[in-house]
């Protein structure tokens, strides 16, 4: 199994002729076969693709793997300017949804679309919300259990509802996994269910422990002392060999894990490519 996992939109990226966006997309190819992880929170995507030598026309799937802006924004300029794809999603990705912060509630941090939108614009949908193969050796997660004591959703998350703003508990966190031979290669957005509950999750349904990457957010940016330590000394008993953190990961997090894990933790810009 030949597999490329390359990094179109992220927070920052070295390179002039890249555009750094708050948000996460990545082209995973596995034998040929091309999927898009997510789409940035503006126009990112297409910019990168092109200079990169991208051709984002042969992208067979879209998988979202929740429903926040910086994850949505460019799904729909996407199916605009390729044409019908097929999307995997989770169904409770269209609610309205909110960040509670010191001064107030902010805007609304949902998807920018409805699913009739999305129908309208070609979207081939299939609804996902428990862990499936879409490809030959390639997963989606589905929701992921909250086992452990440490983790959260990383920020005072709220949702709409019918009855006023409620805990949002983002039941629609998914990631990507590729079960490759010689160990899984996990892609995550924000890791909104904790990055160790994805981590262990998928090890729990493919039986394997070996793992050649985690790459994508974690949300530690508001993690406390006590959820980073833990974090750290799950990670020194998990057989992984990159652990490349972005987006929502934060400075000092990332920090945090280089400083403990080593050169096997490293920060994950627009541009990257990993190979397998």
């Amino acid at each position: 199994m030949n597999v490329t996992v390359s990094i179109l939109v992220e927070n920052t990226t070295p390179s002039p002729s890249l555009v750094g966006e708050y948000g996460f997309s990545a082209l995973i190819e596995v034998d040929g076969r091309k999927i898009l992880f997510d789409t940035g929170s503006r126009n990112a995507l297409f910019n990168n693709a092109e200079n990169l030598g991208i051709k984002l026309e042969e992208v067979e799937a879209l998988v979202i793997s929740h429903g926040h802006f910086d994850h949505t924004s460019a799904v729909v300029p996407f199916l605009q300017r390729f044409g019908p794809k097929k999307l995997y999603l989770h169904p409770g990705i269209f609610t309205r949804r909110f960040l509670q912060g010191k001064k107030g509630l902010g805007p609304n941090i949902g998807c920018p679309f409805d699913q009739e939108e999305l129908v309208e614009n070609g979207a081939k949908i299939i609804f996902i919300d428990s862990f499936c193969e879409i490809m030959p050796g390639i997963f989606i997660s589905g929701e992921i259990p909250r086992k452990n004591s440490f983790e959260n959703t990383g920020g005072n998350f709220k949702i709409a509802t019918g009855h006023g703003l409620v805990e949002d508990k983002l039941p629609d966190d998914m990631a990507l996994l590729v079960d490759h031979p010689e160990g899984l290669i996990i892609i995550s957005g924000c890791a909104h269910s904790g990055m160790i509950n994805t981590i262990e999750y998928l090890v729990e349904k493919t039986g394997r422990s070996k793992m050649l990457a985690f790459i994508g957010g974690t949300h530690l940016i508001t993690a406390s002392e006590d959820r980073l330590a833990q974090t750290i000394a799950a990670l020194k008993t998990i057989n992984v060999e990159k652990i490349a953190v972005g987006h929502c990961t934060g400075f000092y997090a990332a920090a945090r894990l280089l400083n403990e894990l080593g050169p096997r933790v490293i920060k994950a810009d627009t541009g990257m490519s990993f190979h397998f």
